[in-house]
């Protein structure tokens, strides 16, 4: 396995690591919880659209595997359980180790082309790593601000 590929996976390892902490614990009413009424996310919507993506740009994009998403459903999710949510990334993490480790120095400059423009299979990936990182920052503040609901009431 070349070891960007190596280390592309340990970056992914991490993020997933790092949102499902963010979720443990947390009952429903947290995981649906949004900081605002309109233009906010739940945790459970910020995690199941970064998995969404995942499986799009990697798996499908990448590794060529048809993905049923309904990415505007993602945005409709509602608490599942985390153990459940577990084992969506888990199952997500074995299929994009798979895709990946079979990946060649030359596969990594190919261009897939897609309706929104071409991209190279190294931007999609570095794309799926950015939208994580993006998406948890947010599952963060979200988490703190929950909370913290109560102590300070006004201020949200």
């Amino acid at each position: 396995m070349l070891s960007e590929i190596q280390t592309y996976l340990e970056r992914l390892s991490d993020r997933r690591t790092a949102i499902l902490k963010t979720l443990n614990g947390l009952d429903p009413d947290a995981l649906d919880w949004k900081p605002l009424a309109t233009d906010a996310n739940s945790l459970t919507v910020l995690a199941v659209h970064s998995l969404g993506a995942e499986r799009r740009w990697l798996h499908e994009v990448v590794g060529g595997k048809k993905v049923q998403r309904d990415r505007d459903a993602e945005f409709r999710a509602r608490a599942q359980d985390v153990t459940a949510l577990k084992a969506m990334y888990t199952a997500a993490a074995v299929e994009s180790e798979q895709i990946l480790s079979q990946l060649s120095a030359e596969d990594m400059d190919a261009t897939r082309k897609l309706p929104q423009g071409a991209h190279t299979v190294r931007w999609a990936i570095l794309h799926v790593l950015e939208h994580y990182c993006e998406h948890l920052a947010q599952m963060y503040l979200t988490r703190q601000l929950w909370e913290n609901r109560t102590n300070r009431p006004h201020e949200i």
